[in-house]
Formats: structure tokens, C-alpha cells, sequence
């Protein structure tokens, strides 16, 4: 009887099982004939993985795969498409003006990004960027990143600077290799521990603080992050009912426990640091101790201080310095606006000077061309849009994604596209081209807020690294350098090694 009964239950399991990829079957052949119905254009799919390129790894956010679609769809003269990942549908956007529609001129139909947030139960994660309703928020922390804010910031910045520069002097008496990303990752958190949360890291040191290991796992996911996610994009009504965060717990509870320290702390003792995370504090006092934010929005949004400002930061230095050590004739004219701007005001990097580096400014706009931090931008349609000049409706909760990395070497607006030449952007050669070919911080009401610190952080980096240092790359780089496209955040496959000679 226990055989037969054993019997009766697989056979019930196998025709459950069934079943199931019965109706997955029939939910993706449904799905695959959406853009065909609706008269879009669109990349011919693959059961079941639609267009997507890397399977079940990095690829539900959206990232490296929307290159490939933007080039596919550019080679077939199309100003947009539809395609798939797995059985998510999206329009990938590829004609400039029909991007300046979506981040701009119709933003009300975009105001949201594409990304999973669980604002009843899930605090941390509830802050600026995944917000579905950013506005209220947004003019609330607006006044943070000000001119007269990152002024106040600047001798923080400055400050976290030395020691990269202490490294890197060691590295050039020594003559060892400098692992490039790494010390720039270093000089990023020690940035963002100051300025977001008050603390002094000291990344460099040989002893990982515990600051270092909870930050650095944010940008390492594992294979179950990675799953979650793709639950969670996939089936978000589902995940919300599950109560399903976006991050991980228990590396948001200690940045949840170091904010409140923090600012028990400081109110205890009456103690300031000019910092973001006094910003934010003071904005309930100014405010005759009216909540202006809660301390739920003070943590998300100093956790996405964090997030928004270490990885960007560091990647756009790390290709704008390996490009400059390959370039030594950039590297020499880039030097020398530094060196002639310190020389003005008083030989030191001042904050007024710093504005005043345009060429220095060029070179990070070409390295965010050629290797876009954020390699993707996506938008959710929150209302039935009717795209211009078609009869084509875009639907309600339609994902909408366009390709920096796709924009950015696309030689019909970068001829020779795979060179540097911060020339590109001149005033005159940025005026030839339409402005949004070239958005690393996204564009229009809900681009990056943060984009004058990043800049901030990036060009005292750049500037102090060029003002004391000749920079080679290493025979231990392999080269070409490839990119790992498989997750939102760009980095490269290889690990850049560079020399540094003092001058």
C-alpha cells in the first residue's frame, strides 16, 4: 500500500508540475505576441528567455543586454522597439527626441523608475531613487546639494583625498603596482563614511573596517541576491503581498544602527560635522522642530547617499585614469589646466578653482561616455501614452529602458567611437549634438540629485592624483579592457593596474 500510495503522490507531483509549465508556457507565448499585436517593432524572442543575453545571472535590472537591443534596433533603422526578458515586456527607446519625451518634455507619464519598492515594509529601501512618488521628497532634500552645500562639503572631500594621495606616494617609492579601482573604491568610502554618516573609515589601513565589510556588500550580490531580484521584478504585486524586501537586512540594520548612534550622538552633545547627515538633521530644526523628515527617510536616504556615491564615483575615475595613463599627451594637457589653476589661487585646490577645470571636466564626461556608470536607465509608464507622431498607446506599467552605453558609443554622434578624446566636449562639439545622447545622470525632474557632489568628488580626485603623480599603466593589465555589461553597474572584467611616478 505505501508503494501504491507513494505511486499516487508522484504521479499527482509530475501532473502538478505539469501544469504548471503548461500555464508558464501559455503566459510566455501570450506575452511574446504583445508588440507584434500592438505594431512595434520588436527583437524576435527565445522561450524562455527572451532577449535576454545572460540567463538566470545579473540580467533582471535590465543592464547589459539593452545595449545589444538599442544596436539591433539602430541596425534596422527603428526609433524604437519592443523586446523581452524572460517574460518581461519593454520598449527600448533609440531615437534621442523620443528620450527627451520620456525624461522630459512628458515626464508626467514616466515619473517612475523601473524599480521594485515595497514602501510599506520595506523602510530602508523606500528613499529617492526607488520611490514611486519622488517629488514631495525630492524638494524636501533638494536644498542639500546646493552650490553653497557642496562649498561646505568641499574640505571633507579634500580631507579623504590625502590618504589616496599617502597611497599612492607609497605605491611610487615602491614602485608596486596600484590596483586602480580598489584605491579609488577606498578613497570613495572613506568619502561617503565622512560626508553621509560622519565617520572617519581610513580605508587604506590594512584592517577592514566594519564600515568597509557592510559597505562593500551591497556591491557584492550573491546568486540567491540575484534570483530575489528577478522574483521581485517579475512578480511584483506577488512580492509586495509576501512582504518582500528589495535589500538586504543585514546590511541595512547596520547602517540603520549607525545612523541613529550617530545622531544620538550629536544631539546629546550638541556636536555638527559639516556633513549630509547634519543636513538632514538640521532640516527638523530649522523647521521649528517640525518633522520634516522622518528618521525612517533620514536612513533611506543616507543609505542611497551611500550607494549612489561610492560605486559611480569610483568607476568613472577608474576608466577616466586608465584612459589618461594610456593617453600620455591627454594626460600632460589635463596636468597642466590643473597646475596652472592651483597656481591662481594660491597653490591650492580650492572649490572656486575646481569649477574653473574645464578640460578636467571633459575628460570625465568622455570616460562616462565610453563606460556609463549607470549603463541603463528605465522608466515605468503610469498612464496609457500615445507616442508622437504614431498611433501607437503605450500601456499603463509598460517598462520603458534606454541604453547609455548604447548612446554613448554610437558612432553617429561619437565618430570612432572606441577612442578618447575629451575633446568631445568643447562647448562648440557638445553644441553640434543633441543634448540627449549624453545623459549619465539620467535628465529631466527625476535625473540623479546628487550629480554636483559626484562631479565634486570625481574632479578632486582627478585633480589631485594629476597636480602630484605621472601615470602609466602596468604590463600586469591585461589588455584590451572588456566590460562586464551583466549588471546595472559597469565594470570592467579585467583589473586595470596602474604606475605612478611621482613628479
Amino acid at each position: 500500500m505505501a508503494i501504491v500510495s507513494s505511486g499516487f503522490i508522484l504521479f499527482d507531483f509530475c501532473l502538478i508540475l505539469g501544469a504548471v509549465f503548461l500555464a508558464v508556457l501559455v503566459y510566455f507565448k501570450h506575452s511574446y505576441r504583445y508588440w507584434k499585436a500592438k505594431g512595434v517593432p520588436y527583437l524576435e524572442p527565445t522561450f524562455p528567455i527572451g532577449n535576454d543575453e545572460y540567463y538566470f545571472t545579473k540580467s533582471a535590472t535590465f543592464a547589459g543586454e539593452a545595449k545589444a537591443w538599442y544596436n539591433q534596433l539602430k541596425a534596422r533603422g527603428h526609433k524604437f522597439g519592443g523586446a523581452w526578458s524572460y517574460s518581461r515586456k519593454a520598449l527600448v527607446l533609440v531615437d534621442p527626441d523620443y528620450i527627451r519625451d520620456v525624461l522630459t518634455r512628458d515626464f508626467h507619464y514616466f515619473a517612475n523608475r523601473d524599480m521594485f519598492v515595497n514602501e510599506k515594509f520595506d523602510r530602508e529601501g523606500s528613499h529617492l531613487f526607488n520611490l514611486t512618488n519622488d517629488q514631495p521628497l525630492r524638494q524636501k532634500l533638494t536644498p542639500t546639494f546646493t552650490s553653497g552645500k557642496m562649498k561646505m562639503m568641499f574640505a571633507s572631500v579634500m580631507q579623504c583625498c590625502d590618504l589616496l594621495v599617502q597611497h599612492l606616494e607609497k605605491n611610487a617609492e615602491t614602485g608596486e603596482d596600484i590596483h586602480s579601482r580598489e584605491a579609488l573604491s577606498s578613497f570613495t568610502i572613506d568619502v561617503i563614511g565622512s560626508v553621509a554618516f560622519g565617520v572617519d573609515c581610513n580605508s587604506f589601513s590594512k584592517e577592514e573596517s566594519e564600515f568597509q565589510k557592510y559597505g562593500k556588500l551591497f556591491f557584492r550580490p550573491n546568486f540567491l541576491d540575484y534570483i530575489r531580484l528577478l522574483f521581485l521584478k517579475s512578480f511584483p504585486d506577488l512580492a509586495r503581498k509576501l512582504r518582500l524586501k528589495l535589500g538586504n537586512t543585514r546590511r541595512t540594520k547596520f547602517f540603520r544602527d549607525m545612523v541613529k548612534q550617530t545622531i544620538d550622538h550629536r544631539l546629546k552633545f550638541n556636536v555638527t560635522r559639516p556633513d549630509f547627515l547634519q543636513l538632514l538633521i538640521n532640516m527638523n530644526f530649522e523647521n521649528n522642530g517640525k518633522e520634516v523628515l522622518s528618521f525612517d527617510q533620514i536612513v533611506a536616504n543616507t543609505i542611497l547617499f551611500f550607494v549612489a556615491g561610492f560605486d559611480t564615483s569610483s568607476t568613472a575615475m577608474n576608466f577616466a585614469l586608465f584612459e589618461l595613463a594610456r593617453n600620455s599627451d591627454l594626460q600632460e594637457r589635463a596636468r597642466q589646466e590643473v597646475l596652472k589653476v592651483i597656481e591662481t589661487h594660491d597653490g591650492k585646490i580650492t572649490y572656486e578653482g575646481l569649477q574653473e577645470m574645464t578640460y578636467v571636466k571633459q575628460v570625465l564626461d568622455e570616460s562616462m561616455r565610453m563606460y556609463p556608470p549607470l549603463s541603463t536607465l528605465s522608466r515605468v509608464c503610469t498612464k496609457d501614452y500615445e507616442l508622437r507622431d504614431t498611433d501607437i498607446v503605450i500601456e499603463k506599467g509598460t517598462s520603458v529602458v534606454i541604453s547609455t552605453l548604447g548612446l554613448g558609443r554610437d558612432p553617429e554622434y561619437f565618430p570612432d567611437p572606441d577612442r578618447f578624446d575629451p575633446d568631445r566636449f568643447s562647448a562648440e562639439e557638445k553644441a553640434k549634438r543633441h543634448p540627449y545622447v549624453h545623459i549619465p545622470f539620467g535628465e529631466g525632474p527625476r535625473n540623479c540629485i546628487g550629480l554636483r557632489f559626484g562631479v565634486m568628488q570625481s574632479k578632486i580626485g582627478l585633480a589631485r592624483i594629476l597636480s602630484k603623480f605621472r601615470l602609466s599603466v602596468s604590463l600586469k593589465t591585461k589588455l584590451p579592457i572588456t566590460l562586464d555589461k551583466k549588471f546595472f553597474l559597469l565594470k570592467e572584467n579585467e583589473t586595470i593596474f596602474l604606475k605612478a611616478e611621482k613628479l
